[in-house]
C-alpha cells in the first residue's frame, strides 16, 4: 500500500510554530497554545505576523501564506498548528512554498478550514495531522489533548465508537484522508482536492442544514471521486439545521446512503467539533474495522 511521505516525528525541545492560516487568533488563545507546547517538552514559536487581523482574517492573504513559509523555513521548527478555523485558507494555500516543504517535511497541524491544506498536503505525498486547534484548548477532553502530544511524538492513537444502526460491517486498509465535508466539497475540481481512490474517507461538518448535506454528497458522488474508496470513518455532524418543513432523513442517514451497501463505514467515531476530538494522521496507513461492537480505526 502506497504511503505519503511521513515527517520525522517530534523529539523533546523540538519546534512548534502558530500561525494563522484562517480567521484571527486572539492574545488569549496565543497564550495557552504556548504554555499547551510547553508542557509537552516542545517550543513554541509565534509566525511574525501572528495576531495580526484582517477583517476576519489573521492578516492578508499573502500575509498568512509568508507565515506559514517562514515556518517551513525555519530549522528549529518541526510542526506547524493553525491556531484555529473559521474561512481563508483557500485564499492562502496557493501561497505556501510546497516544495520547501517537499523537500524538508514537517507536520502541518489543524481541521475544519484547515482541510484545504489537509488535502493539498495529500496531493503532494505529503502525510498531516488531523486535530484540535488551540483555540479548542479550554473545551476539548485532556484525553484527546494528550493523545495529539502522543501522535507527535510518534504514537498514533486508534479511534474506536461504539456500535450504530447505520454502521456497514467489514474491514478495510487504507491510506486515511478527508476531513469537513464542507471544505472538501468547496475543492472539488481544484488541485487540492485528493485522489480518494484506495482510501479509507474521514468526514464531519458542523452547522449545516440537511439538505445541503444532500446536495454535497450528491455533488461529489455524481463527480465520481468517491467511486474508488474503500471504506467511511464519520465523526461528529454537530449542530445541524433542517427547514420548516422537515428533510426527512438524519444526517448520518444522508451521508450514509451515497455509499454501497457493502463498503466498510463506521458511524461516531471520535473526531470533529465536539469535545473528543482525536487527531489522525491524513495520509498515513489505517485499517477500519466494523463489527458488531462498533468501529475500530487503527494506525498500521
Amino acid at each position: 500500500m502506497m504511503q505519503s511521505v511521513s515527517p520525522p516525528f517530534l523529539k523533546p525541545g523540538d519546534g512548534i510554530a502558530l500561525v494563522s492560516v484562517s480567521r484571527f487568533g486572539e492574545a488569549s488563545v496565543i497564550d495557552q497554545a504556548e504554555s499547551w507546547i510547553r508542557a509537552q517538552g516542545f517550543n513554541p514559536f509565534r509566525a511574525p505576523n501572528l495576531g495580526a487581523r484582517d477583517q476576519q482574517f489573521g492578516g492578508d492573504d499573502a500575509t498568512r501564506a509568508a507565515d506559514v513559509n517562514w515556518a517551513i523555513a525555519h530549522p528549529e521548527v518541526k510542526a506547524i498548528w493553525s491556531i484555529r478555523g473559521g474561512y481563508g485558507a483557500v485564499r492562502m494555500v496557493d501561497g505556501v512554498n510546497w516544495s520547501a516543504l517537499v523537500s524538508q517535511p514537517k507536520w502541518l497541524i489543524g481541521f475544519s478550514d484547515f482541510t484545504l491544506l489537509l488535502g493539498h498536503a495529500f496531493q503532494h505525498q505529503l502525510c498531516a495531522i488531523h486535530s484540535w486547534m488551540p483555540i479548542q484548548r479550554p473545551m476539548v477532553t485532556e484525553t484527546s489533548a494528550h493523545h495529539l502530544a502522543a501522535l507527535l511524538r510518534g504514537e498514533p492513537q486508534a479511534l474506536r465508537a461504539e456500535n450504530h444502526p447505520l454502521n456497514q460491517m467489514g474491514s478495510v486498509k487504507g491510506r486515511l484522508v478527508g476531513g469537513n465535508l464542507s471544505v472538501l466539497y468547496s475543492m472539488l475540481g481544484s488541485s487540492s482536492f485528493p485522489n480518494l481512490n484506495g482510501c479509507i474517507l474521514a468526514l464531519e461538518d458542523l452547522d449545516e442544514y440537511r439538505y445541503h448535506l444532500d446536495r454535497m454528497m450528491w455533488g461529489l458522488r455524481r463527480a465520481g471521486v468517491l467511486d474508488g474508496i474503500k471504506g467511511v470513518a464519520l465523526g461528529a455532524f454537530s449542530d445541524m439545521k433542517d427547514n420548516a418543513i422537515p428533510f426527512g432523513k438524519e444526517p448520518l442517514e444522508i451521508i450514509r446512503e451515497a455509499f454501497p451497501k457493502d463498503l466498510p463505514l463506521a458511524c461516531n467515531l471520535p473526531f470533529g467539533h465536539l469535545e473528543d476530538n482525536e487527531p489522525f494522521i491524513t495520509g498515513y496507513a489505517y485499517q477500519l474495522d466494523v463489527d458488531l461492537n462498533g468501529g475500530h480505526l487503527s494506525p498500521l
